[in-house]
């Protein structure tokens, strides 16, 4: 039976892992690091203490390795699809519920809208002007309404200027697109998404105009109305109590109910 990995061991696999990695970052995506005879004298380690490390990296989309003539290890820069996925499926397997989710969308993304409105660079605000001249059509088809939701949060990220509210969103969006076709609230449901993507508007003509506070009233809006149709689907679909009462959600709709507010007049 092979050795388990000394604390020792386990040390130096951690040290290297580390040099190499702040080597890694400083690089650019997709820069020769070096073949692994050239790594083995560089960090002075071991090859099988080199792999180690490397596949650690590895795991942290940070290193790639390539056989055969030219090859050797590659630095990668992860991109947010990436660490997206991983986090999603940490969701998914932690029973993260979509009332977590949703209640979690409104503060970042009235937040990332408040930020766009003070967005300075011109090419983002064209992007953005171009995404609002869109014409929308008179039944927002799922797909269409789903490129839709992933091309403004593309767009809305630069231009907050806030990488890691931009990357949270993105990790919700990617935990939403998981979800059971019975729990998604758009799915055959061309009034709500229609719904939607006019309340959207709204707030893509305030972050135009750089108004922070409508911007964020209808980012809230928007994540209001998902809610209030989760409760209503949740309560057409789950059998009555012998009392003739709905059962509540799984973290209970309260924790929803709390963030909604009233319609913009």
């Amino acid at each position: 039976m092979p050795k388990a990995p000394s604390s020792a061991s386990s040390s130096t696999v951690r040290m290297v892992a580390t040099r190499i990695r702040q080597d890694v970052l400083a690089m650019e995506d997709g820069a020769f690091l070096g073949s692994e005879d050239e790594l083995v004298v560089r960090y002075g380690v071991s090859r099988p203490t080199l792999r180690q490390a490397a596949t650690i990296l590895g795991q942290e989309q940070l290193l790639v390795s390539r056989r055969g003539v030219g090859g050797g290890y590659f630095a990668r820069i992860p991109d947010t699809r990436g660490v997206a996925q991983s986090a999603a499926v940490y969701l998914l397997a932690h029973h993260t519920s979509m009332e977590e989710v949703i209640a979690a969308v409104a503060p970042i993304k009235a937040e990332l809208a408040i930020l766009a409105c003070r967005c300075t660079d011109e090419t983002l605000k064209e992007e953005m002007v171009a995404f609002a001249e869109q014409p929308l059509p008179d039944e927002v088809a799922y797909d269409y309404f789903l490129r839709s939701e992933r091309t403004f949060a593309r767009i809305l990220g630069p231009m907050s200027g806030n990488g890691v509210l931009a990357l949270f969103l993105n990790i919700l969006y990617d935990f939403c697109s998981r979800v059971q076709p019975e729990n998604d609230v758009y799915r055959h449901q061309p009034g709500r998404r229609k719904s939607y993507t006019e309340a959207r508007t709204g707030m893509v003509k305030a972050i135009i105009a750089a108004d922070e506070e409508i911007a964020a009233v209808y980012a809230k809006r928007c994540a209001n109305m998902v809610a209030k149709w989760m409760i209503a689907d949740h309560a057409a679909n789950t059998p009555k109590k012998a009392d003739g009462s709905t059962p509540t959600l799984s973290k209970g709709p309260d924790s929803i109910k709390l963030m909604l507010e009233p319609p913009i007049a």
